[in-house]
């Protein structure tokens, strides 16, 4: 009897043992995995991640993980797959709604994805990226006091996110609230960094949006001087942005200075001449007037 006890506490510590290590082993390979994703390196993470998951096929985290790592490479319906997985072993995991959400919308299911935001913050109301993320569907659905809503939201917990006041800058633009636009995109203005901005990048295309965002909402009030200032300096930020010079000659249109308009409408439709039939159209009712 007493052998046979002592055999029943082997095999007890022994199954203990294995269990601490296989721990060990998933934690170590899930650990290096997430610095590998941190790092860039998608196809060593999601090997890593991979390994964890043969030790430990109920961490969630992993598969979350794995899921944003699939995402970043493009392979939109494995993403899901592996967001599904982490959903299935933890319900209340936001984090994973709000990747699915990302996954979903790339994956064109934008329904889908509307409702992957809304759950994630039903779990977590402050959650900010699902907010802007789950705003962003609503501005291009048409929900634009929803988008607002949300993008609000999203500010409470972050009042520096430059994006955030672009886009609410938009909405609010699109529903005639200019004083409120205005405000918006200044914000972003002044909390682009003012460094390294005489090269064109993604940084100074942002900047550059702001600027005619605000050219726009001036121009509607009847501001061209202040307008045409911003439409000039989103210019000389991003030389390509067309809009920008659309904008700019209209502006100057207005104030009769024909020649220079034109000059600028030129620039506008070599850089995208898709703009063609709307900026004809926009010139029409510029000109209309005066016949």
């Amino acid at each position: 009897m007493r052998r046979m006890l002592s055999v029943l506490l082997l095999l007890v510590l022994a199954a203990c043992l294995v269990e601490a290590q296989t721990s060990r082993s998933a934690d170590s390979y899930f650990r290096r995995a997430k610095l590998r994703l941190a790092q860039g390196d998608l196809d060593g993470a999601i090997s890593d991640f991979d390994v964890a998951l043969t030790f430990d096929p109920h961490l969630a985290d992993a598969y979350t993980n794995r899921g944003v790592a699939r995402y970043k490479k493009g392979d939109f319906a494995a993403a899901v797959r592996d967001f599904d997985e982490a959903l299935e072993i933890n319900p209340r995991a936001a984090i994973a709604y709000n990747g699915r959400g990302n996954a979903r919308l790339a994956g064109k299911d934008v329904e889908g994805a509307l409702a992957d935001y809304t759950q994630a913050i039903t779990i977590k109301p402050q959650f900010t990226e699902a907010l802007y993320n789950r705003a962003n569907i609503r501005q291009e659905k048409g929900d634009i006091i929803g988008a607002i809503a949300d993008f609000t939201a999203a500010l409470k917990q972050n009042p520096k996110l430059i994006p955030v006041y672009n886009n609410r800058g938009n909405a609010r633009y699109a529903v005639g609230d200019l004083d409120g636009a205005i405000a918006d995109y200044t914000s972003a203005i002044h909390l682009s960094p003012r460094s390294g901005m005489s090269g064109v990048g993604n940084g100074n295309a942002l900047l550059a949006f702001n600027y005619n965002g605000r050219g726009n909402a001036l121009m509607a009030q009847g501001k061209s001087n202040e307008a045409i200032a911003d439409y000039s300096k989103a210019i000389e930020l991003d030389p390509q942005f067309a809009d920008a010079y659309a904008n700019l000659g209209l502006a100057l249109l207005r104030q009769g200075k024909a020649s220079e308009a034109s000059s600028n409408f030129e620039k506008s439709l070599r850089l995208d001449p898709s703009l063609q039939a709307s900026l004809v159209e926009r010139i029409n009712r510029v000109i209309a007037p005066k016949r």
